[in-house]
């Protein structure tokens, strides 16, 4: 995050290698985040260049600490006519994938962050947390 926090993921290979490999290819991304709208705790990142990929650990309710691959089409009538891929990165509890329109949807877990988010990362969540207060902070994901 641009004041510094960080925190170290697993990537869950054994649960969503493709999506992991899709992910690791794309490494490093540097963007702005965005707080979820219709979601709820959570923050992600819009990827350049969207890619498809087979829906692999599909999830509708993450848990904090589990990060997750979006893409869609965009072929719903409220979205841009164009594909669209995120990297969402869910900070605390209470979260209910939704897509345009509240619709429920769902994304790949590809990551999780270890331990508890109460107690064990909490400067990151906290971070995560200033999206949806203070706008969009500049977040890094590269390999370790």
């Amino acid at each position: 995050m641009d004041t510094g926090e960080s925190v170290v993921a697993e990537l869950l290979d054994d649960e969503a290698p493709e999506v992991c490999r899709l992910v690791w290819d794309l490494l490093p991304v540097e963007k702005k985040t965005i707080h979820g709208q219709f979601s709820g705790a959570e923050v992600f990142l819009l990827l350049d260049n969207p890619r498809p990929c087979a829906p692999e650990g599909l999830t509708q309710l993450p848990l904090p600490g589990e990060i997750l691959y979006f893409y869609d089409e965009s072929k719903n009538v409220t979205n841009a006519r164009k594909a669209v891929a995120e990297i969402c990165i869910v900070y605390n509890r209470g979260v209910f994938l939704r897509g345009a329109e509240g619709a429920p949807t769902t994304a790949s877990l590809f990551a999780r962050i270890p331990g508890d988010w109460k107690y064990d990362w909490t400067p990151f969540r906290d971070a995560c947390r200033k999206s949806r207060w203070e706008g969009p902070q500049r977040l890094r994901i590269e390999r370790a």
